[in-house]
């Protein structure tokens, strides 16, 4: 998927040259395959509102369908941020509120309903092309009687390595209040091959649930802990208002793994 905080610092660089008004648009399908052999499908649409890189609005929407042989679960989502741009300082509020419906063909003493809130602030200081953040995430879980309350940690170390390299670290502490304690680090690269293909690589290794990414827009919000997340994925601007983005990620958790296949263009209009 598209990492808009890269499109977000680009917009900055444009900053510096003249006044502006980006408005973004991207649309993206993703297919996914559990290792029980059920699928899962998403459409998404997020957009974008950047005035002058000092100021950033953007939003999502997200629809989820899994279906089994007896069963089916839909899920929608959506999602909200903002960043102000002060100084060297960058400051950012974001959340998702996320509503499921589970429904039993034989019996409907299965059917629930779900829902998820998550809220994150975070404060990021910018030198020399390097980014230092502090961010945290507040989690609210209910399925049924079930309630599940939450705060993750996360710092934050961005940084270009080169002209064409960026590299970003980190390091994320998940609190429940059940007691429960997990550690997860988050490493991002993306490669500039040319002006045109941007090659990226994530990977995360540790264990965490209900994680909030407030640069993607998308949030695990699965019970299950994760063990790992890997994925790749290539962008190419066929021209400079429409680029087309796809790649793979694989997610492990403890008994089960998950792989994903997306597909998703933006396009971008300069006011």
């Amino acid at each position: 998927m598209k990492t808009f905080f890269i499109l977000i610092i680009s917009s900055f660089v444009l900053c510096a040259q003249e006044s502006y008004t980006l408005i973004t648009l991207s649309p993206f399908y993703t297919y996914g395959k559990y290792t029980n052999q059920i699928s899962s499908s998403s459409t998404a649409i997020y957009g974008s509102v950047n005035f002058n890189g000092e100021l950033i609005f953007s939003s999502g929407y997200d629809k989820i369908s899994l279906k089994g042989n007896q069963w089916s679960y839909d899920q929608s989502s959506i999602y909200l941020s903002t960043i102000k741009k002060l100084s060297s300082f960058y400051f950012k509020l974001a959340g998702v509120y996320i509503k499921g419906n589970f429904n039993d063909a034989i019996s409907e003493f299965f059917n629930y309903k779900d829902e998820n809130l998550s809220l994150t602030t975070e404060v990021i200081y910018n030198f020399n092309w390097n980014y230092l953040g502090l961010a945290y995430n507040y989690v609210n879980s209910s399925k049924g009687f079930q309630i599940l309350k939450a705060s993750n940690i996360i710092l934050r170390y961005d940084t270009f390595l080169d002209y064409y390299t960026y590299l970003s670290i980190r390091p994320n502490i998940y609190l429940e209040n059940s007691g429960k304690k997990f550690l997860s680090l988050s490493t991002k690269l993306s490669y500039w091959f040319n002006a045109s293909l941007v090659g990226n690589l994530n990977l995360t290794l540790g264990n965490r649930r209900y994680y909030f990414d407030n640069d993607l827009l998308t949030f695990y919000n699965q019970y299950y802990v994760q063990k790992i997340v890997g994925g790749v994925g290539l962008e190419y601007s066929v021209l400079d208002e429409l680029t087309l983005s796809g790649g793979y990620l694989h997610t492990k958790f403890e008994n089960f793994n998950i792989n994903y296949f997306f597909l998703g263009l933006r396009t971008k209009f300069n006011l």
